[in-house]
């Protein structure tokens, strides 16, 4: 069955009735707007409603603001459609590095500057961080709409009031700490909203690169650390609490400019056998992570910087099974999940790099590189926001699902384009019995069709990306009568696998400023409740105002005819260089272009986000294109796990 959608006592939140009362009688308020959670999305709603002329505070409950868009490291890494408050931070982004041109994955501190002048732009002084909230106050009016009256915070002696709030944590914590506010966590089963990709999904190696016949249990019969026992999942296609793996998108460097992989407290080298026994099936470390990373996304250096990120393998870096009760843990239960984190990916790294059982080649490999020497140093240069990929998601009058996330494409009342494939990284690392008496290691839970195939009878339009869809006003805002002065862009109504599509960061920038543009109706009195906003009115001052698209296409026509081929030379290794065929097969609904020589028969041309990429598809990425462009460029290409120096493309006659 689904998870309730409501759970005020395992959320552990209160209902200040006397402070909501207080308020009540008074009329008075702190702020305009109370924004929670500095993440890009935040951001972008104090600063729209800031120049819009609202009074407006920001919590952050962490030490630094930012969300995965300074804190996380991550920034506007994962692109496609950066438009509105999006390409102002880019911009200065590039400004920091005496550049004109926009800086999608800029040093957390140059993120967090940029994040810092948009707000002081915007005249929002009160930013407050290290402040998460404790309780929420509501209060339903004459009108019988329930309003969020006031919020306690960890840093405040009182609570605090709003006309509205803005609730732009990873986690809705607001909206969950409001009490009558619908909302899930989890999986739905696939009959909830009739798709095919939902809920549990039973173990196997589509699309899973690396070993596959890896031993789940010790020499003693138990199992290993970081897989489960196949017994704790649901039934394929039924719910389930399952959220998509976490991880720490840590910044890796090499020379002068990285800090030796730390040894981590409570090291202990048994719990990292099943990487151990991935080596000894392949030869290589690099189910965890190549070495090194992809680069920062337009970073101009000239420090190296480089982004851990994920993977589909056994021992990949995102590890499924340690965020296993985080849509309803404590503050403090989630530290620990937290802690949890860090010791796997760090001693993951001092295994790699330390282990005598790890190949000497390995281990110098990995004693090249380590966490940077200039992030978060108060934090021992980790990541301050770990990446939450999926938490608690608002439940209102309408979601987002599978089935209407691309069907229609255009939205009436959208207020932001969405362009991301489908994307749910893995759910579980479970011990599946092969009926032989033997247990393999296997994934659970990944998937990653485009919209316009994932998406049942998706519309077509012409001049829309293969992922473009319209994100609706309607996903922001609560039921009718509930939550009436309450705004959620990030943990928005959409199902789990809808969410696995509109968790970029891009996006929520675009549809934070929406929510920003939205609060001025009610703060002024033009509309009663975020419900009642006229859409029109918002869509108009995106348009105008901050210069954002609210409906995909843009009438950019159809994509320009593709090429027959390219030819790639002076690639740093022969092996990389040769000729390109246009394949019969497509990524993500667009072209691609396949090797035809022996020297690699798997590498191929595709475009992720719209950014072309030179690479053994969801394995390695050799070089990628310095930004996004409808064809591959013939130059300004960037070494990745390439070598230098990067590859010239030469396009046959069409």
């Amino acid at each position: 069955t689904l998870p309730p959608l409501t759970s005020i006592m395992e959320h552990r939140f209160l209902i200040l009735a006397g402070c909501m009362a207080a308020v009540a009688a008074s009329g008075k308020v702190d702020y305009d707007v109370v924004v929670y959670g500095s993440t890009p999305a935040g951001i972008a709603a104090a600063t729209a409603a800031g120049q819009l002329g609202m009074s407006v505070a920001v919590y952050e409950p962490l030490t630094m603001i930012g969300g995965m868009g300074a804190a996380g490291a991550l920034a506007l890494h994962d692109g496609g459609g950066e438009t509105g408050l999006a390409t102002v931070f880019m911009m200065l982004n590039g400004e920091a590095y005496n550049l004109s041109t926009p800086v999608p994955q800029p040093e957390s501190f140059v993120a967090e500057a940029s994040f810092r002048k948009m707000l002081a732009n915007a005249s929002v002084t009160v930013i407050k961080t290290d402040c998460h909230v404790t309780a929420a106050a509501t209060d339903r009016g004459a009108d019988g709409v329930s309003r969020v009256t006031s919020i306690s915070m960890a840093c405040e002696p009182n609570p605090i009031t709003a006309t509205v709030f803005i609730d732009a944590s990873y986690d809705g914590e607001i909206m969950v700490a409001a009490g009558d506010i619908d909302f899930t966590w989890g999986r739905e089963a696939n009959t909830t909203y009739n798709e095919s990709l939902a809920g549990a999904r039973a173990p196997g190696f589509t699309g899973v690169g690396g070993p596959t016949k890896i031993n789940a249990l010790r020499d003693d019969g138990t199992l290993l650390k970081y897989v489960s026992n196949l017994s704790d999942l649901a039934p394929p296609g039924s719910a389930d609490d399952a959220l998509m793996a976490f991880q720490h998108r840590m910044c890796i460097s090499t020379g002068d400019d990285m800090v030796p992989w730390p040894k981590p407290d409570g090291y202990n080298p048994d719990d990292f056998l099943l990487m151990q026994r991935v080596i000894d099936a392949t030869g290589s470390a690099g189910s965890f992570t190549s070495m090194p990373p992809g680069p920062y996304h337009g970073y101009p250096g000239p420090k190296k910087k480089y982004d851990l990120c994920c993977g589909i393998t056994v021992a990949a870096s995102d590890q499924p099974t340690l965020n296993k009760g985080w849509a309803n843990a404590t503050w403090e239960q989630k530290q620990q999940i937290i802690a949890d984190h860090t010791y796997f990916e760090l001693g993951t790294f001092y295994y790699l790099a330390n282990d005598p059982k790890v190949p000497q080649k390995i281990r110098d490999n990995y004693n090249e590189y380590g966490l940077c020497r200039d992030e978060f140093v108060d934090n021992n240069h980790v990541p301050i926001q770990l990446y939450i990929r999926i938490s608690n998601r608002l439940v209102g009058d309408y979601v987002l699902t599978q089935t209407n996330i691309g069907n229609p494409r255009r939205k009436s009342d959208s207020i932001a384009v969405g362009d991301w494939s489908f994307d749910e990284h893995m759910t579980g690392k479970y011990a599946v019995p092969d009926g032989k008496g033997n247990y393999t290691v296997m994934l659970e839970g990944n998937f990653w069709p485009s919209i316009a195939k994932g998406c049942p009878d998706a519309t077509p339009e012409p001049g829309w990306g293969a992922n473009e869809y319209d994100v609706p006003y309607r996903a922001l805002v609560p039921k009718k009568g509930t939550g009436g002065n309450l705004l959620v862009p990030v943990c928005l109504s959409a199902s789990a696998v809808a969410y696995s599509s509109t968790r970029i960061e891009s996006m929520f920038m675009a549809v934070g400023t929406a929510a920003g543009v939205a609060a001025k109706q009610v703060v002024e009195g033009s509309a009663a409740t975020v419900q009642d906003v006229n859409v029109a009115t918002v869509q108009a001052i995106l348009a105008t105002h901050f210069k954002q698209k609210v409906h995909g296409g843009g009438g950019a026509g159809p994509s320009p005819p593709s090429p027959p081929y390219y030819n790639v030379t002076g690639a740093g290794s022969a092996a990389w260089n040769g000729h390109y065929a246009l394949s019969k097969s497509s990524y993500e609904g667009e072209a691609m272009y396949t090797s035809t020589s022996a020297g690699c028969t798997d590498c191929a041309l595709y475009a992720n986000g719209g950014t072309w990429r030179l690479a053994i598809q969801g394995k390695e990425l050799f070089y990628l294109a310095g930004g996004p462009s409808p064809l591959p460029p013939a130059t300004g290409w960037i070494v990745a796990n390439g070598t230098t120096p990067p590859p010239q493309l030469t396009a046959g006659p069409m």
